[in-house]
């Protein structure tokens, strides 16, 4: 369970490999590989051009601060709020995840096809008789990177 998990950071590491500028060391390339984070990601991935050394470490500090800040605040209020409230709250995750999609959608219809797609087979594949039987983690994965091939395949990022 735990490698699945995962896996999902080789694919925004792969992801983030792009938006690196050739001349950046070796080391400034591993420091920035270990400030990989799903917000990191969010936000260094909607940078426009490469992503300095600086804005990664920046990014990382002020995502971790905030996310272990947040934490300690959710804890707090969780043993206050009642049940229903924090369950309710639940849904601010996929809310997350949301705002992290929709402005590269909105200016690049490729992106949206791609998020269109991942929903529509995400659904489909979650009733398919073999399929369905994965776990959702495996599922996740090997529809990001079918669908992200495809895209890759078919609308291939220009570099000078």
């Amino acid at each position: 369970m735990c490698l699945v998990v995962n896996l999902r950071y080789m694919l925004m590491s792969a992801a983030l490999s792009q938006k690196i500028a050739p001349g950046t060391s070796w080391f400034h390339r591993i420091l920035m590989a270990c400030c990989v984070t799903d917000e990191v990601f969010g936000v260094s991935i909607a940078h426009p051009g490469y992503c300095p050394p600086a804005y990664t470490y920046s990014a990382a500090l002020i995502s971790t601060l905030f996310w272990a800040s947040g934490c300690a605040a959710g804890i707090i209020a969780g043993g206050m709020l009642p049940t229903n409230i924090v369950a309710a709250l639940s849904v601010a995750l996929y809310g997350m995840f949301i705002a992290i999609i929709m402005p590269p959608a909105r200016d690049d219809r490729h992106v949206l096809y791609a998020v269109a797609a991942s929903f529509a087979l995400s659904g489909a594949c979650a009733v398919a008789p073999v399929i369905s039987s994965w776990s959702s983690g495996t599922r996740t994965i090997v529809l990001t990177i079918v669908i992200s091939a495809v895209a890759a395949w078919l609308k291939p990022v220009k570099t000078d």
